[in-house]
């Protein structure tokens, strides 16, 4: 199996300590380790993949970010995206850059901004979930994890029939791959038991998906067939800069895995791994956790009858934040920008992140 870290994501959510130039796939957020590194390591350390078998996928403006913390990873093992689009170009790349024309590579495609408090059962799963794609090369397969509360930001996968058991762990068909529900859906799949969180994990064959692509996204398919032409050759790289913005922007969730998934297609293992994608500033207690009032506070901060804040200083030499008094704030220091809402609108930091990089004079601070 060939493992894929995907770090070409964004982290709008988190900011302002996740910025453009460095977005929260790349912060030390673990002793130093960025969230990257760990996956790196989680893979390699395991035994289950060597670093020959480990590549990582990364827009053109985290290149050089990714080799310098990954120094160990082979040169050619970097899939660079010429342009931003979403993650059914970024797959679709990933796979004909992995596989070429080998059809039966099986191929996990993870997603590496987010924490894996138990990550043996991580890797548990992969194991699983390769046995099984071997009995049954036909499918695509999620790796998800059983809800800890009704979660909005989630996408959501339901669990089938039981499909046997692989590696001693149970695989499942999915009845629905859903993206992210409002809360009252939400709160009707978490009480039904029969959802889990969508993890951004994937795995398959990589002719199964390509196969779909031909399917449900046929211009997209058309366009990777022509970039695999050349692939091995010296123009390749002028083929992929011409074509690779030419793809439609999707994600694959709604491009593949929603129209596999409803004809049957995909299956699921669950896991309880301990898993938080660190979203958003409300969500980092999954993570790091907070303490017996429910804060968490990272830096110098002085807080006295204060609940369920987050409140993080990023340069601890500039000042102390004290708080008296408050509940449920996030509160976030940094060189020059200090963000201050409530933990449960902490979501909709996006949306303010997407309004300073429409403004010349605040564009900078993204």
């Amino acid at each position: 199996m060939r493992i894929v870290i995907r770090a070409g994501g964004v982290g709008t959510r988190l900011w302002p300590w996740s910025r453009s130039d460095c977005p929260k796939q790349f912060l030390p957020m673990f002793d130093g380790r960025s969230c990257v590194q760990m996956a790196y390591d989680r893979f390699t350390g395991s035994g289950l993949a060597s670093a020959d078998d480990v590549y990582v996928s990364v827009t053109r403006a985290h290149e050089r970010l990714a080799r310098h913390q990954l120094p160990r990873l082979g040169a050619d093992h970097f899939i660079v995206e010429p342009a931003k689009m979403d993650t059914a170009a970024a797959i679709g790349l990933e796979t004909i850059v992995v596989a070429g024309e080998d059809s039966d590579v099986i191929i996990a495609s993870l997603g590496s901004d987010h924490y894996v408090a138990r990550p043996d059962e991580f890797v548990r799963a992969l194991r699983a979930a390769e046995r099984f794609l071997t009995a049954n090369p036909e499918r695509l397969l999620a790796i998800a994890c059983r809800p800890s509360r009704v979660e909005t930001n989630y996408g959501h996968v339901k669990t089938g029939d039981a499909l046997g058991e692989f590696g001693g762990m149970a695989v499942h068909a999915v009845d629905e791959f859903a993206e992210k529900p409002d809360l009252e859906t939400a709160r009707r799949y978490t009480e039904s038991g029969q959802y889990l969180w969508n993890a951004n994990f994937f795995v398959w064959r990589a002719g199964t998906l390509i196969e779909q692509f031909r399917e449900f996204e046929p211009e997209m398919h058309a366009t990777l067939m022509e970039i695999l032409s050349a692939r091995g050759t010296d123009w390749f790289p002028e083929v992929l800069e011409e074509k690779y913005p030419t793809f439609k922007r999707i994600a694959i969730d709604y491009a593949v895995l929603e129209p596999a998934a409803a004809r049957g297609r995909l299956a699921v293992v669950p896991v309880a791994m301990g898993w938080s994608d660190i979203g958003s500033w409300a969500t980092l207690t999954d993570a790091f956790p907070p303490d017996e009032d429910g804060n968490l506070l990272i830096g110098p901060v002085l807080a006295r009858d204060t609940k369920d804040s987050t409140i993080y200083v990023a340069n601890p030499s500039r000042k102390l934040i004290a708080a008296i008094g408050v509940e449920g704030l996030a509160v976030v220091d940094t060189e020059d920008a200090l963000l201050i809402c409530p933990k449960e609108l902490s979501g909709r930091v996006k949306e303010l992140v997407e309004e300073l990089k429409r403004s010349t004079e605040h564009n900078k601070l993204t």
